[in-house]
């Protein structure tokens, strides 16, 4: 093998090592996360009582909010592509 060919080789490698160290990154960050709200949303409960903190309600209050801009967004997505005949 080539001198090239090695370098080629070890470029690949860098790069199938930095997208797998990405994706781990990301997993991991986002699992850290979850743990976060848990123990935040437990303190939270603890703290204010569960009559006090009802979060159910404001996440369902929050989804029916971001259901509505999702249809309206994609109302207004069919329109822009109707419109450019795609």
């Amino acid at each position: 093998m080539s001198r090239v060919e090695r370098n080629i080789q070890k470029k690949i490698k860098k790069r199938k090592r930095k997208f797998i160290s990405k994706v781990l990154f990301i997993l991991l960050m986002t699992a850290n996360l979850f743990i976060c709200i848990f123990t935040i949303n437990q303190s939270a409960k603890s703290m204010l009582g569960e009559d006090t903190y009802n979060i159910e309600e404001n996440i369902k209050d929050l989804q029916k909010f971001i259901e509505n801009k999702l249809e309206i967004l994609s109302d207004k997505t069919k329109k822009l592509i109707s419109q450019l005949n795609i």
